[in-house]
């Protein structure tokens, strides 16, 4: 690999939920890397991300279902950089507690609206430009409960959703790639933040009382391994073979890699990050 492989000096990176907690984490890994970075989000961070490194940042009120505001958006990362290389497709969201029965039809729409239709719209819009360049990378987030039906149980339109995403990523792979944009998808299982601060106005953290807030999570995290019994706050009867909690740059760089140099050679493909609970064959 080259020494380089991994650096995105002069590269740009957007990445929407950029102010979620998986977001953050994202957005900081590429910034550490010395990208400049757009942040499209809904929402706006209770604790700004750490950003260490040479690049810009701008941080954009981005409704991507909207899509007069996703171009908008990708206008303004164009005025400020003059070059698009990188889309992570992190922003999306579910009911957390939706199972079929109680499913409502508001409920189905917004949740297509946001997960199949914010992520259409995205990267609609940045591929025109990258096409124009001849070369980018895409990396469309979607979840473990697209992979599992035991993880999707509790909100099956939400799991229906990201398994769209899914399929639209090998698609997108072999369609784009002959003009030089390659298309991979992370799937996340449990992730935590570190900090509930490191979360957004928009996050699930902050919106669905029913999950709690990462604090709490942490602290079960740690009360059930000092007890000994090892188990996952919210999950028990899943607990992963790797006995820890997953976070942001968990994910955070699996898209590195997606989107850098190293994985020039790797397009339609999946990355389950989730402690091995979810082996993808």
């Amino acid at each position: 690999m080259e020494q380089d492989a991994l650096s995105f000096a002069g590269k740009t990176v957007i990445v929407t939920g950029g102010n979620g907690g998986i977001g953050q984490g994202i957005v900081e890994v590429f910034s550490e890397r010395d990208a400049n970075v757009v942040i499209a989000d809904v929402g706006t961070a209770l604790e700004p991300p750490k950003l260490l490194g040479k690049g810009r940042t701008i941080d954009i009120r981005t409704d991507i279902t909207d899509r007069a505001s996703v171009d908008a958006m990708v206008a303004q990362a164009m005025a400020a950089f003059g070059r698009i290389d990188v889309l992570i497709n992190n922003a999306g969201r579910g009911e957390g507690m939706a199972r079929l029965p109680d499913v409502t039809q508001q409920m189905i729409d917004w949740m297509v609206k946001l997960n199949i239709t914010g992520t259409v719209n995205c990267t609609q819009a940045v591929a025109a430009e990258m096409v124009k360049a001849g070369r980018g990378s895409i990396v469309n987030i979607t979840s473990a409960a697209a992979l599992s039906g035991m993880a999707g149980r509790n909100d099956p339109i939400y799991a229906g959703a990201k398994g769209f995403l899914h399929s639209f990523t090998k698609a997108l792979a072999a369609d784009l790639g002959p003009q030089g944009i390659r298309v991979n998808s992370v799937a996340p299982g449990w992730i935590v933040p570190e900090r509930s601060e490191a979360t957004s106005t928009g996050s699930f953290w902050n919106t669905m009382p029913i999950m709690g807030k990462p604090d709490e999570a942490n602290a079960a995290w740690e009360a059930a391994q000092q007890s000994g019994h090892g188990g996952a706050p919210t999950n028990p009867g899943d607990l992963p073979p790797i006995r820890k909690l997953g976070r942001p740059r968990d994910i955070a760089y699996a898209c590195l890699y997606f989107a850098s140099d190293a994985a020039a050679y790797a397009t339609g493909q999946l990355l389950s990050i989730g402690g091995g609970g979810y082996m993808p064959s």
